[in-house]
């Protein structure tokens, strides 16, 4: 059925966004156009596309238009928009997170390698992405043996007074206490940014020279080490793949359908070898293979993840010279998307197609799609909608004292760590678990309903004390009938977990096996791991704040300032008197006493 012509009969003729809404004002479909107008009469038309497009249209109640000042300001806005409301006929990108990177800090005079998912705009020098933190893992370990820079944080390199135990084994050089250079802890960091870029040829040339001038100079322990590491980074060589004559940076995408399933794979060439590989894949695709590497590029990078120089595809995507435009900005140079039909470039196509069609095999095999979940949890437990983001409650305190309420999300089946959230109760000052549940439910859920970000299933770990203490809260803010209830109470005396719902007086008892009780319980069983860490950690703060106001001479100002600089009062036992005395409202004499009373508390 096509879209009712009064629904866009005021759209205007500029480029911008579109969202077709239903009847309760869910988003259920995003697109961008070059021409608002043109592009909404073409949902006019009696012979629609695709099966999903009529029932797209069918649903559609409300037409919202956004202009925007170009294609390329409508791209991004689009892009956002869909991973805000993750609307149920875009294509969804189920595996868009950023990736680790390497951190070189090579402004800093003894620069440090960290591990960070996100790229600032400074002047460090970032490597990888990595597909994994294992592939991190291994990367570091294998550049502590040869190249070791330091793993501390500023903080801890300002204040150490002797070397930490990676000096001992090897894998430090010690230059927080002055045991090398900063000249030889350059050429450190020089072989290791040379390593990382791939340029190993260099790395070799330069050790094979330092090595033999150790050697005539008589220096044989330092020549010894020099040609370890010149066997490692030799034996390392022989086992990757280059894969490309030129050092490049290249992303290689490809993807595999099914029918009304999609999987793909993308490979990470970096100065021309290739480091690994990830898989993904995208839920509800409607489009044809053009908008398909569109909306997957659109998702797959945004501010703060490495873009590199080229892009290769199996096929040209639509609107690809806004695409090229919109990634050169975000990675500040040039980027190219290609097509490339010849050479290694297309070989490295063949790699990552195949990567994409055992992705698809898998899924097909032993994947059972979050969708035809979610409609069983709707039918199950008499949802208004289908539950795309289900949220969990759990409270957390011992005997009553120092409680949190925890909140877990989960979008599309999968962790939103993002929208975990943690509420200290105000308003409860006894052990009351109703009343910290109500409190926790009631501020949660006035955040999302101020964001418009309510979710479609609030799973509350309890009975039905607890779960009428959070209905209660929803009522009070006017949300009864707008999201799900259900309550999850633990096994007692091998009768099953039980379910309790709203207006039902007994529970649902679901079998053991069943996929909806297996889903709930990983929601409950993250909640209350969530809570549980929480409220460890808040007593842990608690405690070593509470040490404070037993020392003489360390009143809240001072207790302020400790906090603000030391995680624990171990880390107060290691710093130095010089270095407690040099902070805001210390001296020598503070610092002395402070020291003294955590050494006779620790005795």
């Amino acid at each position: 059925m096509p879209l009712e012509p009064s629904l866009i009969k005021d759209a205007p003729e500029s480029p911008g966004v579109y969202l077709f809404k239903d009847e309760k004002g869910e988003v259920l479909y995003v697109g961008k156009a070059k021409n608002l107008r043109k592009r909404l009469q073409s949902y006019l038309r009696e012979d629609l596309a695709s099966t999903k497009t009529r029932v797209l249209t069918a649903r559609t109640a409300c037409v919202e238009t956004i202009v925007a000042r170009s294609e390329k300001e409508a791209l991004i806005l689009e892009a956002n928009l869909i991973k805000r409301h993750r609307p149920r006929y875009n294509v969804i990108l189920r595996d868009d997170k950023a990736y680790p990177l390497l951190r070189l800090s090579v402004q800093e005079k003894f620069p440090s390698l960290t591990v960070v998912r996100r790229k600032r705009r400074d002047r460090a020098l970032y490597f990888g992405p990595y597909p994994s933190a294992g592939a991190v893992r291994q990367t570091l370990k294998f550049l502590a043996r040869l190249f070791p820079l330091r793993r501390c944080s500023n903080a801890e390199f300002r204040r150490r007074e002797r070397p930490c135990l990676y000096y001992e084994i090897g894998r430090c050089p010690a230059p927080c206490v002055g045991r090398i250079s900063p000249e030889e802890y350059r050429q450190l960091v020089e072989g290791a940014v040379l390593f990382l870029r791939g340029r190993t040829d260099r790395i070799l040339r330069n050790l094979r020279q330092e090595m033999e001038e150790a050697a005539e100079q008589l220096e044989f322990e330092r020549a010894a080490v020099l040609r370890d590491r010149i066997r490692a980074i030799e034996k390392t060589v022989e086992a990757q793949a280059v894969t490309l004559n030129e050092e490049k940076d290249l992303d290689v995408f490809a993807i595999a359908r099914e029918r009304d399933k999609v999987s793909g794979a993308v490979l990470f060439v970096r100065s021309g070898a290739l480091i690994g590989r990830k898989t993904f894949h995208l839920s509800r695709p409607n489009e044809g293979e053009a908008a398909l590497y569109a909306s997957l590029l659109s998702q797959f990078y945004d501010e703060g993840k490495f873009i590199p120089e080229e892009i290769l595809l199996p096929a040209e995507p639509e609107g690809r010279e806004i695409l090229e435009e919109w990634l050169s900005e975000l990675a500040e140079r040039k980027v190219a998307i290609r097509v490339p039909r010849r050479g290694a470039k297309k070989e490295l196509l063949e790699i990552a197609k195949r990567n994409a069609l055992e992705a698809l095999a898998a899924r097909l095999k032993g994947e059972r799609p979050y969708e035809e979940l979610a409609e069983e949890m709707a039918a199950v437990l008499r949802l208004p909608r289908l539950p795309r983001r289900v949220e969990g409650v759990d409270i957390s305190n011992l005997q009553g004292t120092l409680p949190v309420g925890a909140v877990v999300s989960f979008l599309d089946g999968s962790p939103d760590k993002d929208r975990y959230r943690r509420y200290h109760p105000r308003t409860v000052h006894q052990p009351d678990d109703y009343a910290m549940m109500y409190e926790t439910v009631l501020r949660h859920l006035s955040r999302a309903q101020e964001s418009d970000s309510l979710p479609d299933l609030l799973l509350i770990d309890g009975g039905k004390g607890q779960l009428q203490a959070a209905l209660t809260a929803a009522e009070e803010l006017g949300l009864a009938g707008e999201l799900g209830f259900c309550a999850l109470a633990k096994e007692r005396e091998d009768e099953g977990e039980k379910v309790y719902l709203p207006g039902r007086k007994n529970p649902l008892s679901l079998q053991r096996h069943s996929q909806v009780l297996r889903f709930l319980q990983r929601v409950r069983d993250e909640a209350h791991r969530f809570a549980v860490s929480s409220h460890r950690r808040r007593r842990k703060r608690l405690a070593f704040q509470s040490l404070f106001d037993e020392i003489p001479g360390i009143g809240p100002k001072r207790k302020k300032v400790l906090l603000e600089n030391f995680a624990s009062a171990e880390d107060i036992r290691r710093a130095s008197v010089d270095e407690i005395a040099g902070l805001p409202g210390f001296n020598r004499r503070i610092a002395r006493q402070l020291k003294e009373f955590l050494e006779a508390a620790n005795e």
